[in-house]
This record gives C-alpha cells, sequence and structure tokens, in this order.
C-alpha cells in the first residue's frame, strides 16, 4: 500500500474542523464573557444604589415616625407646647429631645418651638425666638402651610452665637400634626452624617456615590463623577424625599484589562490554534502506524478473502467491518440462546420438582437427573428466603434498585454455595420470595449443612445491605417428596410474624399453636371495643392481651389477619351513629391506616404498635369532643348574660365566677378559646358600641351616656372611649353629624 491516501485524507479532514471549532468556541466564549460582565455590572451597581435609597429613606422614615408617634402621645410635650414656662416642664421637654438623639445617632440636633410665647427649647435651654442662632428655619415653616419632608442642604448656625455652622438637612413638623397651633419639633441631621452613612455601605475605593435634591444640587460636594470615566453608574428615585441617589464604578486595573486586552487574548488564541494543529499532525502521524501494519497484512490476503463486490473497492475498512459485526452478532445470538435454553430448562426442572411432577414421568426425570449430573437417591431441602419489610423496601428503591438489590441477594446465595461446593438451585417464586433447592448425595447432616449455609447468607446480608431476610426451612426428603418441603417451608417463613425477623425458622422447631381456640380471643375483642365506644382506659389493657396470645399461641398470618379483620368490623359497627367527626375520622383515616398496617407489617409488634397508636388517637378525640360539647353550651349561656347585662358596673370576670360556678382562671381561658379574645376586651366592646350607638341617636352629656353604658367616671369613660376608637366621645359625635 504504496498510496497513503488514508492518512492524508483523515489529517486534512480533521485539522479544518478542529481549526473552525477552537474558533468559534473562543469567539463564542470571549463574547458571552463580555456580554456578561457588562451586564452583571451594571445590575450590582443599581442594586447598590437602590439598597442605599432604602436604607437612607428607611433611616430618615424612622425619625419621621418616631417623631409623629411623640407629637401625637406624649404627653408631656403637650403639657410643654400649652402651659406657662415652668421649669419641670422644660426640663420634661428636653429629655424628649436628648431621648431622640440617643435613638436616632444621625441626629445633629433637634428642638421645639412654642407658639405661646414664640420660645424655644433645645437640649440645653430655653429662649426667645428672636435671639435663637437657627431662627431663619423656624421663620420659614411658619410661612409653610404645608410642611414639606427633609428638605435640601442649608447651612445650619450652631446653637450659640460662638459655634460653627455646618450643613444639615432638616425635617419639620406642625404640633398638633393637622393645625400646628402648639407649635413645631425642627429636627437637623448632617450631611456628613449621611455621608459617613452611605460609606458603611459602599467602598469608596471601587465605588463612587452622591445624592441629589429635586433641583439636581449635589449633598457631597467632596464627591465628583467625572465624566470622561467608562465606569457603569445608576441612578433611584426616592418616591419619599424626591431626592436622586447616584452611583458610579470606578475603572480599577482588572476593567482594564478587560476592556482594552484584546491583543493579548488575540495572540493567545493563535498560539492555541498553533498548538492544536502542530499536535493533531503528530498523534495522527503515530496513531497510523499501526493501523497501517494491519492495512498491509489485509492487502496480502484481500485477493483470498475479500468477495467480489470489494475488488475495485479501495476502502478495506468496509470488508473488515462487515466480517468483524457478522461474527459478534452471530456469536451474541448464540451465546443469548444458549443462555436462553439453559435458564428456561433450569426453570422448568425446578418446578417440576416443587410441584411434584417428576413423580410419575419417570423417564423425564432421569434425562433431567444425568443433565444435572445428581446420581440416583439424591436428597433434596427446600429452603425459602422472604425479604422483610419488603413494603418498605419498595418504596424506598426504585424498579431497577430493587432489581439490583435482587440479584445481590441471588448472587451471594449462588456463591456461598460454591464456596461450600455445595449443590443448589434458585429461583424467584414471588416479588420478595426467593426458592433455595439444596441437593446433597448424603442424607447425614443435609439439613444441618443447609441451616449453616442460609445462617452464612443471612448474616451477611443483614451486615451488608440495608434490609434483612428471613429464612424458612422445610425437611429433607427424596425428588418425589420436594413439594411437601416445599410447603414446610411455606409454613415456617410464615411464621415469622409472631417468631419475628431476621431469623432462620426450621420446620422441626415451629410448635403448632393451637389456633382453633377462638372464644378467648373474641372475649378480648368485645371487650376493646366496648371500651373504646365508652372512651373508658381499660381496653388498652385487653388490647396487650389479645396480642399477647397470639404471640404465646404462635398464630399463623392468616389467622391473626382474620382475627384483626373482625376487631375492626366490630369498631366500624359500634362508631355507627356516634358523633360525625369521629365517623369521619374512622373511614377516612384510621380504618384505612389499620388496614395498611395488616398489609405492610412482618411482625406482631409492628401491627400492636400501629393498632395501640392509632386507637389511642381516636379515644383522645372522643374525650375532647365531648368536653369541648359542654364548654359551648356553657359558654353560650355565659355570653348571652354578659350582652344583656354589660351596662351593670359590677360586670367582671369574678361576678361571672361566682353566678355561674367556675374557676375564674378557667373562664379567662374559654372566653379566649369561645369567643376569640379575653373577656376584658369582650366587654369594652359592647359598651363602646352602645356609646357610639347613644353619641349619634341622643343629645345625652358624657356623663349621663358613660352611667348608662356602665361606667361610674366620665373620664375613664373618656379614656376608654379614645383608647378603643380613637378619638374622644365629642369628636366622634361631631364626626357622625
Amino acid at each position: 500500500m504504496k498510496n497513503n491516501t488514508y492518512i492524508k485524507r483523515m489529517m486534512f479532514s480533521y485539522l479544518p474542523i478542529l481549526f473552525l471549532t477552537i474558533s468559534v468556541l473562543i469567539f463564542i466564549f470571549i463574547t458571552i464573557l463580555n456580554e456578561l460582565n457588562v451586564r452583571n455590572a451594571i445590575q450590582a451597581n443599581k442594586v447598590t444604589t437602590e439598597y442605599i435609597g432604602n436604607m437612607m429613606d428607611n433611616t430618615l422614615k424612622t425619625i419621621d415616625t418616631d417623631a409623629r408617634k411623640l407629637i401625637e402621645t406624649n404627653m408631656d410635650l403637650q403639657a410643654f407646647l400649652d402651659s406657662p414656662s415652668d421649669r419641670l416642664l422644660n426640663y420634661a421637654a428636653s429629655n424628649l429631645l436628648s431621648d431622640m438623639m440617643v435613638q436616632h445617632n444621625l441626629i445633629d440636633s433637634v428642638y421645639f418651638y412654642r407658639v405661646k410665647d414664640k420660645q424655644v427649647l433645645d437640649q440645653s435651654k430655653i429662649r426667645p425666638l428672636d435671639v435663637f442662632p437657627d431662627r431663619s428655619v423656624i421663620t420659614e415653616l411658619l410661612e409653610q402651610p404645608y410642611p414639606l419632608n427633609w428638605s435640601s442642604p442649608r447651612v445650619k448656625k450652631g446653637s450659640n452665637e460662638e459655634d460653627l455652622a455646618i450643613k444639615v438637612i432638616t425635617l419639620g413638623r406642625k404640633i398638633p400634626i393637622n393645625t400646628g397651633s402648639l407649635g413645631y419639633i425642627v429636627i437637623n441631621v448632617k450631611v456628613d452624617a449621611l455621608s459617613k452613612f452611605i460609606d458603611e455601605m459602599i467602598d469608596r475605593n471601587l465605588t463612587n456615590a452622591q445624592i441629589f435634591d429635586e433641583q439636581h444640587v449635589p449633598f457631597l460636594l467632596d464627591v465628583a463623577f467625572a465624566s470622561s470615566d467608562k465606569g457603569v453608574h445608576a441612578e433611584v428615585v426616592s418616591d419619599y424625599t424626591g431626592w436622586t441617589y447616584q452611583t458610579e464604578i470606578k475603572g480599577g486595573k482588572f476593567y482594564s484589562i478587560l476592556l482594552n486586552g484584546g491583543v493579548f487574548w488575540i495572540f493567545a488564541i493563535l498560539c492555541a490554534i498553533l498548538l492544536a494543529i502542530a499536535s493533531t499532525f503528530y498523534v495522527t502521524r503515530r496513531n497510523y502506524k499501526p493501523i497501517e501494519a494491519i492495512l498491509h497484512r489485509i492487502d496480502r490476503f484481500s485477493t483470498t478473502i475479500k468477495p467480489a463486490d470489494f475488488k475495485n473497492d479501495k476502502n478495506e475498512f468496509a470488508f473488515i467491518d462487515q466480517a468483524i459485526e457478522r461474527l459478534i452478532t452471530n456469536n451474541m445470538a448464540f451465546q443469548e440462546k444458549q443462555q436462553e435454553d439453559s435458564t428456561i430448562r433450569r426453570q422448568q426442572f425446578l418446578q417440576s420438582l416443587l410441584n411434584g411432577e417428576y413423580e410419575t414421568e419417570k423417564e423425564i426425570w432421569v434425562q433431567e437427573r444425568e443433565h444435572y449430573a445428581l446420581k440416583e437417591g439424591t436428597h433434596f431441602v427446600v429452603a425459602i428466603l422472604e425479604m422483610d419489610h419488603y413494603v418498605r423496601f419498595c418504596l424506598k428503591y426504585n424498579q431497577k434498585d430493587q432489581s439490583l438489590f435482587k440479584f445481590v441477594v441471588s448472587s451471594v446465595v449462588v456463591e456461598f454455595a460454591e464456596q461450600h461446593k455445595q449443590q443448589i438451585m434458585i429461583e424467584w417464586i414471588a416479588k420478595n420470595r426467593l426458592v433455595i433447592l439444596y441437593m446433597s448425595e448424603e442424607e447425614q447432616d443435609i439439613e444441618h449443612n443447609l441451616l449453616k449455609l442460609t445462617e452464612q447468607i443471612r448474616s451477611w446480608i443483614a451486615d451488608q445491605l440495608d434490609f434483612t431476610v428471613t429464612f424458612g426451612i422445610g425437611t429433607a426428603t427424596n425428588a418425589a417428596l420436594v413439594s411437601r418441603s416445599l410447603q414446610e417451608a411455606t409454613h415456617a417463613v410464615n411464621r415469622k410474624v409472631t417468631l419475628g425477623i431476621n431469623q432462620i425458622i426450621d420446620t422441626v422447631e415451629v410448635q403448632e399453636g393451637s389456633s382453633g381456640e377462638w372464644f378467648s380471643y373474641l372475649q378480648w375483642i368485645q371487650s376493646v371495643v366496648r371500651q373504646v365506644r365508652q372512651a373508658e382506659s381499660g381496653w388498652q389493657e385487653h388490647l396487650v392481651n389479645l396480642f399477647q396470645e397470639m404471640r404465646s399461641q404462635q398464630l399463623p398470618k392468616e389467622d391473626i389477619d382474620r382475627l384483626l379483620h373482625y376487631l375492626i368490623f366490630q369498631l366500624e359497627r359500634e362508631l355507627e351513629g356516634i358523633m360525625p367527626e369521629i365517623g369521619k375520622y374512622w373511614s377516612s383515616s384510621l380504618k384505612p391506616e389499620l388496614l395498611l398496617a395488616m398489609e405492610q407489617s412482618d411482625t406482631i409488634d409492628q401491627i400492636e404498635t400501629s393498632y395501640r397508636h392509632g386507637i389511642e388517637q381516636m379515644v383522645g378525640q372522643l374525650l375532647e369532643l365531648s368536653q369541648n360539647r359542654r364548654h359551648h353550651v356553657l359558654m353560650k349561656e355565659i355570653r348571652s348574660f354578659v350582652a344583656e347585662n354589660f351596662t351593670d358596673p359590677n360586670l367582671s370576670l369574678t361576678f361571672l365566677s361566682d353566678r355561674f360556678q367556675v374557676n375564674s382562671k378557667y373562664l379567662s381561658q374559654l372566653f379566649k378559646e369561645e369567643i376569640g379574645e379575653n373577656f376584658s376586651d369582650f366587654l369594652i366592646s359592647l359598651r363602646m358600641e352602645y356609646a357610639k350607638q347613644l353619641l349619634t341617636e341622643t343629645k345625652e352629656n358624657v356623663q349621663d351616656i358613660s352611667e348608662k353604658t356602665g361606667y361610674t367616671s366620665s373620664i375613664s369613660f373618656s379614656r376608654v372611649f379614645k383608647k378603643w376608637v380613637g378619638m374622644s366621645p365629642g369628636q366622634y359625635r361631631d364626626s357622625q353629624q
């Protein structure tokens, strides 16, 4: 083969694909990387700006809210503004200002202006407006009909004439809020404090931040945005103050390299492409040498082995590919067919033995015995491996994992048998049961050897896998009686419901229980049902005795299921016609739960736990519903009495406790549970609704209305009315006219 067209075709077909693939991937990678970086920078800057704006607005809103709360609720402030100058009132009002400055570290200064005598009080002293250094801001507030939120930056003089002026923003609020008839509160926040507050949220080395008022005048004069800078910037306008928060990312070294490093990346790409081309040539040439040797050998014999349709074809690999594929296909088909025939024959042989069919077909038995190299007189023992908690196993693993675990179990059984040079046949006869046919030429110790083998298998599965198995062992027999050994093994493994799981149950060790004595079981069932119906406590003891007797008699699973079905039937009949809530709980929850426990549980202990827990819940609901019905009738009577006598001044929780012979604490708890509010709130709501009706429909004075609604003092009535309604009785009457 002097014409090396294949190697040339291989190299020149790979190179364009390799070059184009690398070029396109690099181009796409760089494009996506740049776009993602730009978008991330814009998004991050936007988020930072929104965060700064939200934090600044929340802080200023908190100061504003606390000021409004002080105006509306503080009685010392009302007394200071409404009364003539008094040293104690001045001291109390000054403490309010100090407390506000302690709560909000951004506040530079805060003071009250009293309209009555035009006096200004700050933290240190009270003085007339004419001599107050920062009187200009108060003058502006007096001229404004509606005070704004926060002002633009202004220059504030110090509390004393000798203090230096500072730059602040100001919030002024009327006292009261709507009229300002009593005075004003003025709060100043230093612009420098706002700048430091922003510095805590950003890194000035990477980001600039600025605040502009509604006229786009900057707050921070020492911060300037470079108009020629290529950094990403964003701005957010506050709905609360109307200010504009603006941030800008400074262009650092990494950002410059990302934007201006195109030459370096292009050079690196070219180097990578050249290296890929050189590597492709080298690897292709090296890998071609063994192929070339094979082609030379094929070329020497191609004239004798190639079919006629390949003589003029220069592609020798088509013949090789077809020959190898044909060989592999035939070999796989032969192996699959042989394996399938062997599996089917082994299954038929095992099933025939288990069903006792070879007992009448002697000729077939002799043929199969010779096929499996079994001598005449071979003895057999059947063992059944049953997976414990199979329902839980199916819920935990999917179908693929279940098949894998079953394959592992089968492999472990075969491997242990081969280690001891013992002859067995296995087959899954149910989803959770594997039958093991143990064969031995010697009858002596055959059952003992099988017990040792099954114990090794059981221990290995318990230690290495996430589940356990239980074995049932039949007795040794000849080929004609293998079916009887299977029945014995099945009967033995069925006993695990009372004997327990993860063990080996031998037929000779199983004591036949007296399953015909049903009278004692039925008596215990009747006692359990009767006491559950009456919600008595003795049902637990009878239920324990029922299950204990089942254990002691070693009842098989079918007898236990029959008794438990009778228990469910009796419970359903007794609960019919009882409270609707209990009937619904039984049919929708407890009955399906008890039936599911019978189906899914492998041991009687699990069944007993499920039944005791379920019945305990139902008995608890019976007791709770009975008690709640008695409480409901009592509360209905008490509620009616309160609704008829709420105007009685002597009506109280103690009065009701004495009248209805109920503990006061317990009565208070019943009010909370049945009505949804405590007694005092319920009584006040009745009295306030009646008071509002009298204020609206009559012209009686507040004193008379307070007496009619059960209050001996009009002052107490007015205080409760204002707290409950939000305004005084007189204001409420005016609002309804």
